[in-house]
């Protein structure tokens, strides 16, 4: 006998929901994939639920499935004219296929708020770029000039119109204010030198890319630029047509955007940015980094691998690709890929240091040591910025027993940013270690602590040199904000757990151990407090001392 109809119904609601829930779970661990997959089956089961389809577009536009995004948005407006996401990608859509005027038309509804404040006033000005209407793409944009969070966008992207329109000397004037104010933003002094060498002034568009690297000179994305001005050749336009310009807005949108959702928004309008532009490695590098800021390594090495090697931004994506392998335990590949770096360049120091913190991670201390002497070797002039290699490779001397070699580095590192929390920290745990300095490592990592009140592991340091300077109840005060501050680490619960016995807590120093044994020591810790918690912690001074 066929199902009663109730018997249909429920069965195609518990789909519904069941499909729903699985994708609503895949959304919060941001696999947009998984997530769009299973909200895709619940529409076929509910096709007109507006909530639902709403999801799946975002979702769908995440994941960079733009082509089902766009059909999904025709069904949504026809259902409910007020959805934004929806409207604003099939206008983009319209202006991608050339129809400027239909995505006015697309875009005319949406509600300015939020976000939108910014983005709809230029994409309004870039679609009457395209529909050939200068005087309304300017009257669009003006309003955006009256805000100081908005005024560097007006000057960017009012620049970038007047170049397209061929006035040079308003495009230049424009830019040159969107750089002062920008902060060198590297967007704005692409195009500002892509002016000047077009209008012929070469040496001056060299002086702004030239003082663009001595500003950033770990930055690689102006080497290729810079080349070509030197062997005569002239970098093109940084947009060149309205959908360029559109493309531009969204990249500018999606690096503004705050990363209070997991980096949802930023991802949606970088992909839309490359939906528009296919060869903007600008935004396929922002997509990379926004996967990995929300923890999807694997997607993000797609990403940045997705950048050909001729691309301005091709040395950095590599470099953060390496490092997202490592964080996945693919460091074999990791290692591979930055040896070749590492001979590709000779003169950089970049690669040869993220080496040293592959093979330190992995704690394979002799090759990151090594890794990191051929960074050093390459610098030519030591300067403040360089104190963090000083300080990695330290640590790297200080795990192989080198400690002479290791204070050394810390102290130079200390040199180079005197009030560097971590160096601080560093240093004056392994003096409160060794017994030695004492009085020195407290003032070191009190400082520390004043920089860096609510990091757990420098507070676990002032606990210890209180205890190793005899104060246990100072010792047991830190120390037990130190456990509140960082949960589960076997080495701060064991020095509270010393701490207390010190003040006659045996139960709770006991339990303090037991907890140790729960949070996976290595095995010398896991023996040590395996012999305290059976004869107190004399008993098991004592076995150490003797071993």
């Amino acid at each position: 006998m066929p199902p009663e109809p109730a018997a249909d119904a429920k069965r195609n609601h518990d789909s519904v929901i069941g499909s729903y829930l699985i994708g609503r779970h895949a959304h919060t661990r941001g696999d947009y994939a998984v997530a769009s997959q299973h909200l895709w089956r619940a529409l076929e089961r509910d096709p007109g639920n507006p909530a639902l389809l709403r999801r799946t577009v975002s979702l769908l536009v995440a994941d960079g499935r733009i082509e089902d995004a766009v059909a999904l948005a025709e069904r949504l407006v026809d259902i409910d004219d007020s959805a934004r996401l929806a409207s604003f990608v099939l206008g983009l859509r319209d202006a991608r296929d050339g129809d400027y005027e239909r995505g006015l038309q697309r875009i005319e509804g949406i509600a300015r708020e939020g976000v939108y404040s910014l983005l709809l006033p230029l994409t309004e000005a870039w679609l009457h770029v395209g529909s050939g209407s200068g005087t309304a793409a300017h009257a669009a944009l003006a309003p955006l000039a009256e805000r100081d969070a908005y005024r560097p966008f007006f000057l960017h992207h009012a620049g970038l119109m007047h170049d397209i329109a061929g006035r040079a000397a308003d495009a230049e004037a424009l830019l040159r204010e969107s750089v002062a104010i920008g902060s060198g933003s590297h967007r704005s002094i692409r195009a500002l030198g892509s002016v000047l060498m077009r209008a012929g002034r070469s040496v001056e568009a060299r002086a702004i890319y030239e003082e663009f690297r001595a500003q950033n000179p770990e930055d690689v994305r102006i080497e290729r630029t810079l080349a070509a001005v030197e062997a005569g050749q002239t970098p093109p336009p940084l947009v060149s047509d309205a959908r360029d310009g559109l493309a531009e807005t969204l990249l500018g949108a999606s690096a503004a955007l705050p990363q209070r959702d997991g980096g949802e928004a930023s991802l949606i309008y970088a992909r839309l940015a490359l939906f528009l532009r296919d060869d903007m490695d600008a935004a396929r590098f922002l997509i990379g980094e926004i996967l990995e800021d929300a923890e999807r390594l694997e997607a993000a090495v797609e990403a940045y691998r997705s950048i050909p090697d001729e691309s301005d931004f091709a040395w950095a994506a590599r470099l953060r690709a390496a490092a997202a392998l490592s964080d996945i335990d693919r460091v074999d590949e990791a290692l591979t890929a930055l040896e070749v770096m590492v001979d590709e360049r000779p003169r950089r120091i970049d690669a040869a240091s993220a080496l040293g913190d592959v093979f330190r991670r992995d704690e394979q201390y002799a090759e990151a040591a090594a890794a990191y002497d051929t960074a050093v070797e390459r610098i030519e002039t030591v300067e403040y910025r360089h104190w963090r290699l000083f300080y990695v490779r330290g640590i790297a001397f200080e795990r192989l027993g080198e400690w002479p070699k290791a204070e050394a580095d810390f102290k130079r590192a200390l040199e180079l940013e005197p009030d560097q929390p971590l160096v601080l920290n560093y240093l004056g745990y392994s003096w409160v270690e060794q017994l030695h300095n004492l009085d020195e490592a407290k003032s070191m990592i009190e400082k520390a602590v004043e920089l860096r009140p609510d990091d757990g592991y420098i507070v676990d340091s002032l606990g210890w040199v209180a205890y190793r300077l005899g104060d246990f109840k100072e010792a047991v005060h830190q120390l037990e904000r130190a456990v509140e501050l960082v949960a589960g680490d076997p080495i701060i619960n064991d020095h509270l757990g010393d701490a207390y016995w010190q003040v006659g807590r045996v139960n709770e120093a006991r339990f303090q151990w037991r907890r140790v044994l729960t949070l996976d020591p290595e095995d010398d810790l896991a023996a040590q407090v395996r012999r305290k918690i059976a004869g107190g912690l004399s008993a098991g001074a004592e076995a150490d001392e003797a071993e």
